[in-house]
């Protein structure tokens, strides 16, 4: 990463990162704070997500049903 006029570089998690890392930490704790954040960016960002990003790595990582509930009750 480089640095811009002095300001050092940073990484930003797309909304479809927060997303999938949301299922997962809800999956194991059955967490209603992470499915609540998870349906609220998803209603907010539903015309701009990456939904063959999302669907490719709910695959990798086991989250298909839980993404495809999320989806449902997000009504997308």
């Amino acid at each position: 990463m480089n640095s811009y006029d002095g300001i050092p570089g940073f990484w930003i998690a797309s909304a479809e990162d927060i997303v999938l890392q949301k299922l997962r930490w809800g999956k194991g704790s059955k967490s209603e704070k992470q499915w609540r954040d998870v349906l609220g960016i998803i209603k907010l960002q539903a015309d701009n997500l990456d939904y063959h990003y999302l669907t490719e790595w709910a695959e990798n990582l086991d989250l298909v049903a839980d993404l495809s509930e999320v989806l449902t009750q997000a009504g997308i």
